[in-house]
């Protein structure tokens, strides 16, 4: 059998109430709902909450839990995102998007554009982050079309295409 919640919330039903308005994300809005089921003693396991708000029970042990021992301010902070560090100095950025944008130019791929990049500032840019920004901020799809092959024969070719051929 689950054990019940014993946390007592100090604050009050209208600022829980108050921050659950005001907050747009929806990790913040389930936190701050976690305490106001547990508050008005709506649900009395964790696993009720758990199913109300579709999250696992140990998300809503780790909530009260860092609620218990931290606060209100701890728990209504997401700390997720990764490393956001930039890669692509604003030098590069703004190379990128005369070349991108640029109607007569004649890249025609992403390795292109990197080799000129790297020749015209002198910086090691790696492919992943040219790719991501050129298809985020520019919605681009450079292609290349494929060589044909070298081994093609140009008379087999015409007597394929020719609709009027024999058997």
């Amino acid at each position: 059998m689950p054990k019940k919640i014993d946390i007592t919330i100090k604050e009050d039903l209208d600022f829980l109430n108050n921050s659950y308005s005001k907050t747009v994300s929806r990790l913040q809005q389930d936190r701050i709902k976690t305490l106001l089921y547990v508050a008005t003693k709506k649900y009395h396991y964790q696993s009720d909450i758990a199913k109300k708000l579709g999250r696992t029970e140990k998300t809503i042990r780790d909530w009260l839990k860092l609620y218990a021992t931290r606060g209100f301010n701890a728990l209504i902070t997401v700390n997720s995102g990764g490393n956001n560090t930039r890669t692509l100095s604003d030098k590069v950025i703004e190379l990128i998007a005369q070349k991108v944008t640029d109607p007569s130019t004649t890249i025609t791929s992403y390795i292109e554009l990197q080799f000129l990049l790297e020749e015209q500032t002198g910086e090691k840019i790696a492919y992943g982050a040219l790719y991501s920004h050129c298809r985020r901020k520019f919605k681009s799809k450079l292609k290349v079309a494929r060589k044909s092959h070298y081994k093609k024969d140009a008379n087999a070719e015409a007597f394929f295409k020719n609709p009027t051929r024999t058997v």
